[in-house]
């Protein structure tokens, strides 16, 4: 593996700021990167680490618990199996309370009475998943 990219270059490709490269680096996210004449240089495998990095941040991971996740070596890695299981049970939740919130979009989106508080569907019930009354005569289902 050749050391080649600048930090600018793997900032762009990975969509993120060199700062943040420079502050992976400084928590130990990164490993220190080589040096030619005093600057950075990175290997493209730099590229896959950022994104498992990425990945993990869109799941919720803190970084110091990506930093855990990274650091686990102990066999079995019973560590990252206890905070993936953990996160894997609020992943589930977030994902059960944005199908719930996109039924409710979807049935606004039907909805053709004049307003919320003249709406005969229910789709604005408080809680409600499922409109409280599907009588809605204007109702397109």
């Amino acid at each position: 593996m050749t050391a080649s990219m600048t930090i600018g270059e793997v900032a762009r490709r990975a969509g993120i700021a060199a700062t943040t490269l420079r502050y992976y680096e400084q928590i130990g996210l990164l490993a220190p990167a080589a040096r030619v004449g005093g600057q950075r240089r990175y290997g493209d495998s730099i590229l896959a680490r950022l994104e498992v990095i990425r990945l993990c941040k869109t799941a919720g991971f803190a970084l110091e618990d990506i930093a855990v996740l990274f650091a686990d070596d102990a066999p079995g890695r019973p560590v990252s199996r206890s905070l993936a299981r953990s996160k894997l049970a609020e992943i589930d939740a977030r994902m059960d309370e944005l199908r719930r919130a996109r039924e409710i979009v979807e049935w606004g989106m039907a909805c053709t009475c004049p307003s919320i508080d003249d709406c005969t569907c229910g789709v604005h019930a408080i809680g409600s998943a499922t409109p409280m009354n599907s009588g809605c005569a204007t109702m397109d289902r």
